[in-house]
């Protein structure tokens, strides 16, 4: 049976989101419905079975860490465990450094596979079916991307791919010369911010890491892997959830103000995605919540959900 150790990296300062970020970090904001932005990741591990984890966390970490501590560490309890990892403050690690700090942590848990996972993201998924496509296509890692529109690719880390799914090439948020997909025109393949890593050729690549320097993985890592060829995308168009969706593949970064909002609009038009008695995937939340819902103030103009097309056909 494959072992795998989850890595929840939560300890971003969310400075595109002041005033919202002054005072505690971007995965603790509240959302929609009692639910914090780290309950979209967290639910999603929960339901994929994906029960071992590490949360690392930084930037004004205390109500992350009650959040943490008196819903979800008990939730995890039954079958697994969380364990929170916090940096010092004033530490700047990157995201790939902040995990090689954890090496010996990690090496206590023995795991096949390492996932690494955004904790700001809104989104769904069953994390196994991306497990069986990275064990299927036996590489060294395996990030989950999405298509998004060209006049949106430089927020992201945009990848071009050959027949089977390998990366050729990783551009973090280029600026120009960005690389369509060949079968939808007008869109790019845009990075999702979750690797499924072998563990022990991560460890292996965060040994040689000089934890002094700042490290990243969309910044430093991943290029010098797709430059190998070890690297493979996983669709995330194909990822099936059980029951109906109202929000079929819904994903959004929520990094700032404006996405933010209209994420959270988009929540309380579909309520029925969030939760519900013919809800399949929830996603979680502390405490029971109330039938009625708010209505949003017509001053805010609700944006069209983007389209995400299928990667591959």
């Amino acid at each position: 049976m494959c072992r795998v150790l989850s890595i929840v990296l939560a300890g971003g300062a969310g400075k595109r989101l002041q005033p919202l970020t002054l005072k505690q970090a971007k995965p603790a904001l509240p959302f929609v419905r009692r639910r914090r932005i780290i309950d979209f990741v967290l639910s999603n591990l929960y339901h994929s079975g994906f029960n071992q984890l590490l949360v690392l966390t930084q930037y004004q970490p205390a109500s992350l860490h009650r959040h943490l501590q008196q819903y979800w560490q008990p939730l995890f309890a039954s079958s697994g465990a969380l364990q929170l990892c916090q940096a010092p403050a004033d530490a700047d690690q990157g995201t790939a450094g902040a995990v090689a700090h954890q090496l010996s942590v990690i090496r206590d848990y023995r795991p096949d596979v390492i996932a690494i996972l955004s904790a700001d993201h809104v989104y769904k998924m069953d994390y196994r079916q991306m497990l069986a496509f990275h064990l299927n296509q036996q590489a060294a890692v395996t990030v989950s991307a999405v298509a998004v529109p060209l006049s949106l690719a430089r927020q992201f880390g945009i990848f071009s791919t050959d027949a089977k799914h390998h990366i050729v090439k990783f551009c973090e948020k280029p600026q120009a010369d960005i690389p369509t997909i060949p079968e939808h025109p007008g869109y790019a393949l845009a990075s999702m911010g979750n690797y499924l890593f072998d563990a022990s050729y991560l460890c292996q690549q965060l040994e040689q890491l000089d934890l002094s320097c700042h490290h990243d993985f969309g910044h430093h890592l991943l290029p010098q892997i797709c430059g190998q060829q070890l690297a493979c995308v996983y669709d995330f168009s194909t990822n099936q959830l059980p029951g109906e969706q109202s929000l079929p593949h819904y994903w959004r970064d929520v990094g700032t103000l404006s996405a933010y909002f209209h994420s959270k609009l988009d929540m309380m038009q579909h309520p029925d995605w969030l939760d519900g008695p013919k809800q399949h995937w929830p996603i979680l939340a502390a405490g029971k919540q109330p039938l009625r819902y708010r209505i949003a103030s017509a001053a805010f103009r609700r944006l069209p959900l983007q389209a995400h097309q299928p990667l591959y056909s």
